[in-house]
């Protein structure tokens, strides 16, 4: 009789109970700024193409005290895709051709889109005081590539973490576990595995309950000589699976990158709500070439192209106008470990002395947050120093964990 409840209770966990899955929030949130600041030139960097938006973000920039703020949404965590949608395969873009797997170059148009909005108070060239102006914004991955050698390590890291555990039993016991009266999480995540595969360490209640579960299914002495030996294989492939995942977010970036991007903002003229508005719209092209030096850093190479219609223009009456341009520029940024070093240069076509040359430095405070800051000369002709110190955080709001497709 026990045995044929072990097997129904296998059976079950192999439907829905098996290894818990990573979620977004394992990934370093890379996002320096949003389409709402670019446009408004209130950004320590307007070359960007973060990796892993996650549901709501959140943007301050230079003059706290003026309230530089901004927010962004991912839609993608925040619609009610199916489990299908959400699985780490299907947000990867892991598509079958033929007998081959490949990465969909057009699939990041779904996950890592998002849209801004930000509300500054600035002093704007040709203004005597500040202006009070809100910006919104969207962007969007149009299209990557990942060459031979970096699709194989994307392929290896979603078959790791959707393959599950390489037995049944395993994931019968990772069922166990979670009900009730144990009640206990799936094991994983960088703190845990650090102290399992350093110091060989197993919480005791994970192995009272091996002990339990030898008691209840004695056909397991039939595969495992004792718990202890079960526990550890099961440790290792939790962390195994955990580490594939959260280490892949810095060694496994497209080789070939073109996000979009587009925003439009409403300059409040008397500095009241009520008062009439002029507007600056803008949209632009950003290609990002990462060559890979070592296992866990990049060197990157952009190149950008970006239209603006500017209605933030004010001639010797201060009486607004409109004018056309085009920026063009490159920036060239070193990944290493939590920091990043970059320098970015763009020229305003068609004007004499509008340029932006800034160098920058970020560093990872966490998976969720980063500090960054930019020093340099902005596009304006008259006081164009340009010193920005930005935070920016990726909320953990809650976010799902990837499915199970």
């Amino acid at each position: 009789m026990k045995t044929i409840l072990f097997f129904c209770f296998l059976f079950i966990a192999t439907l829905g109970l098996s290894q818990e899955q990573p979620t977004i929030n394992d990934f370093n949130f890379e996002s320096v700024s949003n389409p709402a600041f670019v446009l408004l030139d209130e950004t320590p960097s307007a070359i960007n193409t973060p990796e892993s938006l996650k549901s709501l973000a959140l943007y301050l920039s230079s003059g706290f005290s003026n309230t530089n703020i901004a927010v962004e949404v991912n839609p993608y965590w925040i619609l009610g895709w199916s489990d299908a949608d959400t699985s780490y395969e299907a947000y990867r873009g892991i598509v079958k051709k033929g007998e081959k797997q490949q990465i969909d170059p057009f699939k990041r148009l779904v996950t890592n889109s998002s849209v801004s909005l930000g509300y500054i108070d600035k002093q704007f060239e040709g203004f005597e005081t500040s202006r009070k102006v809100i910006a919104f914004g969207g962007r969007f991955t149009l299209f990557e590539y990942y060459d031979a050698k970096r699709t194989r390590e994307v392929l290896n890291v979603v078959s790791a973490v959707s393959g599950g555990h390489s037995n049944l039993t395993l994931d019968l016991f990772d069922a166990f576990i979670q009900a009730p009266p144990r009640d206990l999480s799936t094991p994983n995540g960088p703190e845990f595995c650090d102290e399992f595969l350093g110091n060989g360490t197993i919480p005791q209640e994970y192995r009272d309950a091996a002990v339990g579960f030898f008691i209840k299914y004695p056909e397991v002495n039939e595969q495992y000589d004792s718990p202890e030996e079960m526990l550890e294989v099961y440790f290792r492939e939790n962390c195994d699976v955990s580490n594939a995942f959260i280490f892949n977010k810095k060694n496994i970036k497209p080789t070939v990158r073109l996000d979009g991007a587009i925003g439009y903002s409403w300059l409040f003229k008397e500095n009241d709500v009520n008062a009439p508005t002029a507007n600056r719209f803008g949209t632009w092209l950003t290609a990002d070439v990462a060559l890979a030096f070592s296992e866990t850093n990049y060197l990157h190479f952009y190149g950008i192209g970006k239209y603006v219609d500017d209605g933030f223009m004010v001639n010797e009456e201060g009486m607004f106008f409109n004018d056309t341009f085009w920026d063009y520029g490159a920036k060239i940024e070193l990944e290493y470990d939590r920091f990043k070093f970059s320098y970015e240069y763009l020229e305003r076509a068609g004007v004499d002395n509008q340029f932006r040359s800034v160098g920058n430095i970020t560093y990872q405070l966490s998976n969720e947050m980063s500090l960054v800051g930019g020093f340099g000369k902005d596009f304006p002709e008259d006081d164009n120093l340009i010193t920005i110190l930005g935070i920016n955080w990726g909320i953990n709001s809650g976010e799902k964990s990837f499915s199970k497709k």
